[in-house]
């Protein structure tokens, strides 16, 4: 079973580990500035194999961003319009389908992130909630048409946004009552 199954229930671990280290703080906004990204790279070097080493690899840069001091955000979506830049001179980003709807989603997302940095906390939480939920439905078309990025990534965020989405959006729900 777990051969199988390891992306849903490590995902599922990880979002019960965010959800219970609290909501306060604008949740993990930073995904919506990551996740794109890491799309884009996989897509750019068109090797969905590249999937998970490019997952460890833009969110290790984000977070030794920020250790560092730096506001990371800027960085990683100027990243992104590298990316873009690449992906449509080297010709993936030009394919149809997933791969050039790489390109909205990065402004999609990301502005959904650079929105969280503007609205009070309370609202952030949900902008991060909602755009989580997003990028699970975005995972599932990458999961269901094969396309861009590995099938476990896929998985492994979607379970994960999921998670973290709803259960944010359920505990915003029950504070306001």
């Amino acid at each position: 079973m777990l051969g199988r199954w390891w992306p849903a229930l490590t995902a599922a671990l990880a979002a019960a580990l965010t959800v219970s280290g609290g909501t306060d703080d604008g949740g993990p906004a930073f995904l919506l500035f990551t996740l794109p990204v890491m799309y884009l790279a996989v897509a750019v070097l068109d090797r969905p194999r590249a999937s998970w080493p490019v997952v460890g690899a833009v969110g290790a840069l984000y977070f030794l961003l920020e250790a560092a001091g730096a506001v990371a955000w800027p960085l990683v979506l100027g990243l992104g319009a590298v990316l873009v830049a690449v992906g449509l001179v080297r010709g993936p980003l030009r394919r149809p389908g997933v791969f050039a709807l790489q390109i909205p989603a990065l402004a999609v997302f990301g502005g959904a992130g650079l929105l969280a940095l503007a609205v009070s906390p309370e609202a952030a939480v949900a902008v991060v909630a909602v755009g989580l939920l997003a990028h699970a439905a975005w995972d599932a078309v990458h999961w269901w048409t094969r396309k861009v990025i590995s099938r476990s990534v896929a998985e492994w965020c979607m379970v994960y946004d999921t998670g973290v989405g709803a259960a944010v959006l359920v505990l915003l729900l029950l504070r306001s009552l």
